[in-house]
C-alpha cells in the first residue's frame, strides 16, 4: 500500500472514566491475566467487540486484551504467574493465556508494515494510536482499561450511538489492506447500523467488490454467515438487497433473483425467535437464485463458500425439494412422520422454507400460519421413537430372510406411523401376526 495517506489525528486521552465493567471483564481468570501483565511492566486494555458491545449495552462473549508488552514478554509474564500460554498467532503478536481454564487472547500493539488485501506484515509498537489506526471501523477502535477509562480515538462512541458504521480514515485504503472488510462492513451494518449507510464506504465496496474473489472460500463463508445473523437484512434498506445492488453478492453467492422468500423467512424466524444463518443461506442459495441450466444450480452457488459436509447436506435437504416445498402446512402428525424419516432439523428447515415461499407468493394466510406453527410445535423436544419390533421378530414368526422380509417390515412400519407411533411392542407383534400369518407350511 502507498504510504502517502496523511496520519489521521487520534484522541489519546480518555473520553470517560470510572465506567463499571461487566462480570466477564472482572472475572477472577481475567484479573489474573491483567495482574500478570502489570507485574511485567506492561499496560493492557480491553479491545474489540467486548468494548463495542459493552458501550452498546449488549452482552459479549469475547474478552480480548491488547498490551504494550512484546509476545515473548507476555509468555514470560504468564509463566511467572503460573498461567498457561499458547502462541496462537505469535507472528501477529497474539498469545492466548489460559487462566483457570479460561482463555484470554492477548495481542501486542502493532502497526501494518505491508498488506496485500488478504494478510498483513506487522511491526510491534507501544503506541495505542498506531494500533487503533490499523483497525477497520471507528466503533472497533475503542479500548477500555481495567479501572474503567474509555479511550475513543476516532469518535466511535458517537458513531455507535447514531448507528453509523464508518471506516477509520479512507475507506478505499482500509479495504485494500484487507478485502474481507467489505463483508465486515455489511456485517456491522446488519447488526448495529441505522439510517442510510456511509456513502464513501458504499462507493468503495462497489468499486472493489470483485476483489472478494481473491479471498478464501472459508473466510467469505464465515463472514457471510455472520452477516446473516444480523437483524437488518431485509426490505429496501436491508443488507441483502444492498449487497446485490453493489455487486457484492455476485462474488459471494452469485447474486439473487427474488429476495421475497428470504425476506419472508427472516420475518417468520424473527416472529418465532429462531434465527438460523445456515437455514437463511439454504433459502438464499436454493430458492432465491437463478435456476440456470441445471437442477443443482444451488450446488454451484454454494461451493464457492467451501461448506462443511454438514452445511452442504443441510442446504441440499432444502434445495433438492425446493420446487415441492409445502406452501400449506402438514398436520402435526405428518410433520412428525417426516421428521422420523428425514430428521427434525431437515423437517423444520423444509417447513419454514415452504412457509416462507408460500407467504412470499401470497398463499399463506393466518390459517396456514397457525397450521405451520402447530406443525413446528410438534417437533419441539420430540424424540424420534424406534419401531418396537424388528426383522428378527418376523423371522421368529416364520418369515424367511430376504426381500420379502424387508417389504413386510416396511409395511408394518407404515401401519405404525399411520397409528401415530402409538402401538407398543405387543400391538405391533399382534398386527404382524394378523398380516403375515398363517404362513405357508413347509410342504406347500
Amino acid at each position: 500500500m502507498p504510504s502517502s495517506e496523511p496520519v489521521l489525528p487520534a484522541r489519546t486521552d480518555p473520553v470517560a472514566t470510572g465506567l463499571a465493567l461487566p462480570p466477564a471483564m472482572t472475572a477472577a481468570p481475567v484479573r489474573r491475566v491483567l495482574a500478570a501483565l502489570a507485574a511485567a511492566g506492561g499496560e493492557a486494555r480491553f479491545v474489540g467487540g467486548a468494548v463495542r458491545d459493552l458501550m452498546a449495552g449488549q452482552p459479549s462473549a469475547d474478552i480480548d486484551l491488547a498490551t504494550t508488552l512484546l509476545p515473548d514478554a507476555v509468555m514470560a509474564a504468564a509463566a511467572q504467574a503460573g498461567i498457561k500460554a499458547v502462541p496462537t498467532g505469535i507472528d501477529h503478536g497474539t498469545v492466548t493465556l489460559v487462566a483457570d481454564r479460561v482463555p484470554v487472547e492477548v495481542t501486542t500493539l502493532r502497526r501494518d508494515v505491508a498488506t496485500d488485501g488478504r494478510r498483513a506484515v506487522v511491526a510491534f509498537t507501544q503506541d495505542w494510536s498506531e494500533d487503533a489506526r490499523r483497525r477497520d471501523f471507528t466503533v472497533n477502535a475503542m479500548s477500555l482499561s481495567a479501572d474503567g477509562r474509555l479511550y475513543d480515538p476516532f469518535d466511535g462512541l458517537a458513531d455507535l450511538a447514531n448507528g453509523r458504521v464508518r471506516f477509520i480514515g479512507d475507506a478505499r485504503r482500509r479495504i485494500l489492506e484487507d478485502v474481507l472488510r467489505i463483508l465486515r462492513f455489511f456485517r456491522f451494518e446488519a447488526r448495529i447500523g441505522r439510517g442510510a449507510p456511509d456513502r464513501t464506504a458504499l462507493d468503495a465496496c462497489r468499486e472493489l467488490a470483485e476483489r472478494i474473489d481473491s479471498l478464501s472460500g472459508e473466510r467469505i463463508r464465515d463472514e457471510f454467515l455472520r452477516i446473516l445473523r444480523g437483524p437488518r437484512l431485509t426490505g429496501g434498506d436491508g443488507m441483502i438487497l444492498l449487497m446485490a445492488d453493489l455487486g457484492v453478492l455476485d462474488h459471494v453467492l452469485g447474486g439473487v433473483v427474488d429476495t421475497g422468500p428470504f425476506d419472508a423467512l427472516v420475518a417468520i424466524e424473527t416472529e418465532l425467535g429462531i434465527p438460523d444463518p445456515e437455514r437463511r443461506l439454504a433459502v438464499l442459495a436454493a430458492v432465491c437464485g437463478p435456476a440456470g441450466d441445471s437442477i443443482d444450480h444451488w450446488r454451484r452457488r454454494i461451493e464457492r463458500l467451501r461448506p462443511s459436509n454438514q452445511m452442504l447436506a443441510r442446504v441440499a435437504a432444502v434445495a433438492e425439494v425446493a420446487p415441492r416445498l409445502p406452501a400449506l402446512p402438514p398436520t402435526p402428525l405428518a410433520a412428525r412422520v417426516a421428521a422420523y424419516r428425514d430428521g427434525v432439523v431437515t423437517t423444520r428447515d423444509r417447513l419454514l422454507a415452504g412457509w416462507a415461499r408460500g407467504r412470499a407468493r401470497g398463499i399463506s394466510d393466518d390459517t396456514a400460519a397457525a397450521g405451520f406453527r402447530a406443525a413446528l410445535a410438534a417437533l419441539e423436544g420430540w424424540q424420534q421413537p424406534g419401531l418396537p419390533v424388528g426383522g428378527a421378530d418376523l423371522v421368529a414368526m416364520g418369515l424367511k430372510p430376504g426381500p420379502a422380509l424387508g417389504q413386510a417390515l416396511a409395511e408394518l412400519e407404515a401401519w405404525w406411523l399411520d397409528e401415530g407411533f402409538l402401538p407398543d411392542r405387543a400391538r405391533c407383534l399382534a398386527e404382524a401376526r394378523r398380516r403375515f400369518t398363517p404362513l405357508p407350511s413347509a410342504g406347500d
